[in-house]
């Protein structure tokens, strides 16, 4: 039997076709990846967050990420009254804990309740966050952890550039709840 040939004009056009197929389908894939069906996107590196507004704070609760508790942020609209001091609005907040709502979408706080801003201060290189005793009681290491790293990072989505210091009745916070958990003298660990 003899070959047939195929003509040029076909040979090309099956090559830019599949091309054109090829780039069709990768382009649904990465746009589809936006929409969670290929599993949850990607969390920001430590230490980032989504940009807020100006008008805006971003204050951090604990969440249940699989079988581990993290801090996550929400936003909080700053009252005008606020803006002169957005860091002791967003402590306000924080110790106020999550709303109802943000309650069912799975927040919760580690900070006890009661917990109170006595003072906030800053100098040119520590902010000082001065608490009431209840931040320093009840919890196993666990939720100690957890309760510091909330406040931090509700401090480093405000001020990066200053070291954090806390006190509980105006004395320097060394341990912390029934475990007696050690606390650095600043909390400048990444955050997780």
């Amino acid at each position: 039997m003899p070959a047939v040939s195929t003509p040029k004009s076909a040979v090309w056009f099956r090559q830019w076709f599949s091309l054109g197929l090829l780039s069709v389908l990768l382009t649904g894939a990465v746009s589809l990846s936006g929409c969670n069906w290929f599993g949850p996107k990607p969390s920001l590196p430590p230490g980032q967050q989504a940009p807020i507004a100006a008008d805006e704070v971003a204050v951090f609760f604990s969440k249940y990420q699989g079988n581990q508790s993290i801090a996550e942020p929400v936003i909080r609209k700053l009252p005008e009254t606020a803006k002169s001091e957005p860091l002791k609005f967003a402590l306000t907040e924080l110790l106020k804990g999550p709303s109802p709502e943000e309650k069912t979408q799975g927040f919760y706080t580690e900070i006890p309740k009661g917990t109170q801003l006595l003072d906030v201060t800053q100098d040119p290189k520590v902010i000082t966050i001065n608490l009431s005793g209840q931040f320093a009681t009840g919890g196993g290491s666990t939720s100690i952890t957890q309760r510091l790293e909330e406040l931090k990072r509700t401090v480093k989505a405000i001020d990066t550039q200053h070291e954090i210091t806390v006190q509980v009745d105006g004395k320097p916070l060394e341990l912390l709840g029934g475990e007696g958990l050690e606390v650095p003298g600043s909390l400048q660990s990444e955050p997780q």
